[in-house]
């Protein structure tokens, strides 16, 4: 999977705007959908969506998916690009804000699902959240960093009778 670094303050406020982080979250979940789909599903107008997925395709993060005709009219159907997105390593204070943001949003949606869940309904993994310290020599450490990536980039893309699952890992050398 390719890794698009944001590199630029215009990128980086390209893709930081909570709304165009919303519309991202709703590609990865529901899979491709038209600028109209968007527009009904987050309660904005057409033109609002089709300018965000078209600046979020100007960065790699969105593209095409498929044209399709709807009552004699072409429909275009975005997707997330199979990419891997990078803030870099120079952390400025908009990188922080950005992942601080992206790292609520993944708190929020856990504590939602975890206040809404009925207890003992379901027998099936539904989310959870682990925390603590492990020890690892640094072979250990880039062994494990390329696991959880190569497992994350085989199942980014939505498949039939798969579930999605928001995940948030973070992990740092103390």
């Amino acid at each position: 999977m390719k890794t698009i670094t944001l590199t630029t303050d215009a990128q980086l406020r390209i893709y930081m705007q909570p709304l165009r982080q919303k519309i991202l979250r709703l590609l990865s979940i529901k899979g491709p959908m038209t600028a109209k789909m968007v527009a009904d599903t987050l309660s904005i107008t057409s033109s609002s969506a089709k300018h965000h997925l078209l600046r979020l395709e100007s960065i790699g993060v969105v593209e095409v998916d498929h044209t399709q005709q709807i009552h004699g009219i072409t429909a275009t159907f975005f997707r997330n690009a199979p990419v891997t997105v990078s803030l870099g390593s120079d952390f400025s204070e908009d990188r922080e804000i950005l992942a601080q943001d992206l790292l609520r949003d993944v708190q929020e949606g856990f504590f939602r699902k975890i206040h809404n869940a009925k207890k003992g309904q379901s027998s099936s993994f539904e989310g959870d959240m682990l925390t603590g310290v492990l020890h690892l020599t640094q072979s250990e450490a880039d062994e494990l960093y390329e696991l959880i990536r190569t497992y994350i980039s085989s199942h980014e893309t939505k498949k039939e009778e798969s579930l999605p699952f928001v995940y948030s890992l973070v992990a740092y050398r103390e």
